[in-house]
């Protein structure tokens, strides 16, 4: 810094008041430099590496580009280890795309064989970035059981986390999180009917089932509506839904949301949830066998017979013969 009292700045005032050239020469130069400067940065070839850093990230293209390397990488060890290398480099989308080749639901790779505790490992390190598709596989690896012990306080912590973009099985787990209080999550029948609605409108059909059950009960925000019900019932019942099956055979046997009681489809409908083996089914027609009508009791008993599990009178009645029956059946 110069001193305020300085000689130099003596001798500047002077030649600025005395010399016009001198304070014509102090105003014109720094603009020249400029001028040249600007000129001189505008002529400079612009090499590949400037370019490179200077073009704006096109993740779709980026996401396109991972995309086509792991299809590679399902035969290649170098498109492997090169996806291995971007996943390690921290790159979101090569360690999603790396978990589904270790994804023991998927077995895409012929390279490396399934491997849960790696595939997990990757779809975090995607998850924690913001991957909402690796959260949604994470929450449908911990609340299924098929390949890790059944964790609802890491499912839901996941599953919390997804949205719309997400898939829609990530988006039914959120629903369950949400409907049943699973894993520390707070009750939000509201919440729970958003996400069962966004996981149906993906093509999750058990979602649809379960909305059924919201509008036939005006749960979630959705108003009550026996019509809206059946129709999620029926479409979930034409696609092998247990769910779906179940409810709508009950609405028969009831004859319940409009239609008229109807045991011999009821029969029907109950009989391939079973064959489905879904749990709730059996528990409801052993448990409480009163609620069930002696057309409808009478229309299942001869459908077990037609299948060799039965073989006692077409009473209508639910004999121990005929529950027996029935867990053979729904238990397989």
């Amino acid at each position: 810094m110069i001193p305020v009292h300085s000689g130099w700045l003596a001798a500047h005032g002077k030649l600025w008041y005395d010399d016009k050239w001198y304070r014509y020469g102090w105003i014109v130069w720094p603009q020249a430099l400029a001028v040249v400067v600007v000129l001189w940065f505008w002529a400079m070839p612009s090499g590949p590496r400037s370019a490179q850093w200077a073009r704006p990230l096109d993740t779709n293209a980026r996401g396109n580009q991972l995309s086509a390397l792991r299809d590679t990488a399902k035969s290649s060890r170098p498109a492997m280890d090169t996806l291995e290398r971007d996943a390690l480099g921290g790159e979101m989308i090569a360690q999603f795309y790396l978990a589904t080749l270790y994804d023991p639901g998927f077995k895409l790779s012929t390279i490396v064989q399934p491997d849960i505790v790696k595939a997990v490992e990757w779809y975090s390190k995607a998850a924690n970035q913001g991957e909402e598709i690796a959260a949604g596989n994470l929450a449908l690896i911990y609340s299924t059981g098929v390949y890790a012990r059944v964790d609802y306080t890491r499912a839901c912590y996941y599953a919390r986390r997804v949205t719309a973009v997400s898939t829609a099985g990530g988006l039914s787990v959120k629903g369950d999180c949400y409907a049943r209080g699973l894993g520390g999550t707070p009750a939000d029948m509201t919440q729970a009917a958003t996400a069962y609605e966004a996981a149906f409108n993906k093509g999750h059909v058990r979602s649809g089932a379960t909305l059924g059950y919201f509008y036939e009960n005006g749960l979630g925000g959705r108003a009550k509506s026996s019509e809206t019900a059946l129709k999620y019932y029926r479409g979930a019942a034409d696609k092998d839904d247990a769910l779906g099956l179940h409810n709508l055979g009950f609405a028969y046997n009831s004859g319940s949301l409009g239609l008229q009681r109807d045991g011999a489809e009821a029969a029907r409908l109950i009989l391939r949830a079973l064959d489905a083996k879904y749990d709730v089914t059996v528990q409801y027609l052993t448990t409480r066998p009163e609620f069930w009508t002696a057309e409808f009791w009478q229309n299942l008993q001869r459908r077990l017979a037609e299948r060799g599990l039965y073989s006692g009178a077409i009473d209508g009645r639910a004999n121990p013969a005929t529950l027996d029956a029935v867990r053979r059946l729904g238990k397989g």
